[in-house]
């Protein structure tokens, strides 16, 4: 496996490693952590699909040199080890699930020596890390990603979360894993969906860092390329071992050359949540598991080009060619009919978990914005800017989203949205996001 550190400035260093059909080596690394106990957390679609995966530890005999119970051939004594199976997607972030796991590690008698594997995609990640973060002040923690966007987004980031009353990664902690292992070879089953997913955090990480990040989604989601791996149909959307590769590394180095300065992602490291205050809102309308989490931040990407034009922070031309990139994935996967009522998205868009940061009057609403694609606005509000939430509204009905129609501002109201923007958007100063990278590790950048 390719050894890769993930560098959370002052907070963590976590060992990772990256190969492809690496099963043996994964679960060596979990059996070299010494554990009494493995507390093994999945879902039931990659329980369905990858169950072999961990059947050496349960000294099944089939997977075992010397048959024996509680030895494995070349893993010798095994620990102990229960599986315990949570909802998919973002039903699994529940209080419900949260509870149930610490009531079930306390069950089979979970100590300070009991490593905890999360195994599967983001939302799991998200509640199983929340879980080890909190049971006897921190667990033992090993993540084994299943998803494309799990492999570069989550396992990325010190984020734990679940969703509360109806809103979207409220409660949570920051907490780093002993060690993150992937196997690109789970991205083989991924349905279209998942992919798509992935690629889609990806697509996030072009338009904020520009250059090889744009040039290598691009090239993954031309039609040569497409073609290429579908023998030249252009009908079906693959990505054969090498590209995920590729694609891995681009968006492991895009987050963590920005969280070596900004572990909790509260300063610089703000930039990534590019485009999901409307994605969250989103999602959250059409209910869990309708709209793949990175599909969604595309569509809210597109929603930040429109306010950044209309407030003249991004100009037609820059706009054009940041949505073609978004065009490019979103294109194959259109918003599914029918649509939620505009009104549902803005009343969760309104309720995002990150509002508050810019002071928002109760008509407007924060993002990232961009001036173009790889130059960010940078502010003194953890680089979220704020607007009126009217070109929110406007820009969901652009989309088929239903609601009253919006009224055309005046000139009077066009300027003093631009001027509010420049004072209250959280003093917008011109710079470029090498800005961001430059600040010394440990230090939040200043502008």
């Amino acid at each position: 496996m390719e050894s890769i550190s993930f560098v959370f400035a002052d907070r963590a260093t976590v060992p990772g490693w990256l190969g492809v059909n690496v099963q043996s080596e994964v679960i060596g690394h979990i059996l070299d952590t010494k554990p009494d106990k493995i507390l093994l957390v999945t879902d039931p679609q990659v329980d369905s699909l990858h169950s072999e995966y961990f059947a050496p530890l349960s000294g099944d005999a089939s997977c075992c040199a010397t048959g024996e119970t509680g030895s494995c051939g070349e893993y010798g004594e095994l620990p102990e080890i229960h599986k315990r199976l949570l909802s998919q997607g973002d039903a699994a972030k529940s209080w419900d699930n949260l509870s149930d796991l610490v009531k079930w590690a306390f069950e089979v008698g979970a100590t300070k020596r009991t490593v905890v594997v999360a195994f599967g995609g983001g939302a799991l990640m998200n509640v199983v890390g929340l879980f080890a973060s909190i049971v006897y002040r921190g667990l033992k923690l090993v993540y084994v990603p299943t998803t494309l966007l799990a492999m570069h987004d989550v396992t990325t980031s010190l984020k734990t979360s679940i969703c509360f009353a109806g809103r979207k990664n409220n409660i949570g902690s920051f907490y780093a894993p002993l060690k993150i292992l992937i196997d690109v070879a789970f991205c083989r089953t991924l349905p279209r969906s998942e992919l798509f997913s992935g690629v889609g955090e990806l697509a996030k990480n072009a338009a904020l860092l520009g250059g090889k990040h744009a040039e290598g989604f691009t090239t993954a989601l031309s039609k040569d390329s497409v073609d290429s791996r579908s023998g030249g149909s252009g009908e079906e959307f693959t990505l054969d071992d090498k590209t995920l590769m590729k694609l891995l590394r681009l968006g492991i180095e895009a987050k963590m050359c920005v969280l070596l300065n900004d572990a909790y992602e509260k300063q610089s490291g703000m930039i990534f949540e590019y485009g999901h205050t409307v994605s969250h809102a989103i999602e959250k309308a059409y209910g869990d598991g309708v709209i793949p989490h990175g599909l969604g931040v595309v569509y809210g990407m597109l929603s930040s080009s429109y306010a950044a034009e209309k407030l003249d922070i991004m100009s037609p031309k820059d706009r054009q060619a940041h949505d073609d990139l978004c065009w490019l994935l979103l294109k194959k996967w259109p918003l599914p009919e029918p649509k939620p009522e505009l009104s549902m998205v803005m009343n969760l868009a309104m309720r995002d978990s990150k509002r508050g940061i810019t002071s928002e009057a109760e008509d407007e609403i924060s993002d990232v914005l961009l001036y173009k694609m790889g130059d960010i606005v940078p502010t003194k509000t953890s680089m979220l800017s704020k607007f009126p939430c009217k070109l929110v509204e406007e820009w969901l009905e652009t989309m088929g989203f239903s609601g009253d129609a919006a009224k055309e501002n005046s000139s009077e109201e066009a300027a003093a949205c631009k001027t509010m923007c420049s004072k209250g958007a959280s003093d917008v100063q011109p710079s470029k996001v090498g800005k961001l990278l430059d600040a010394a590790p440990g230090e939040a950048p200043t502008f």
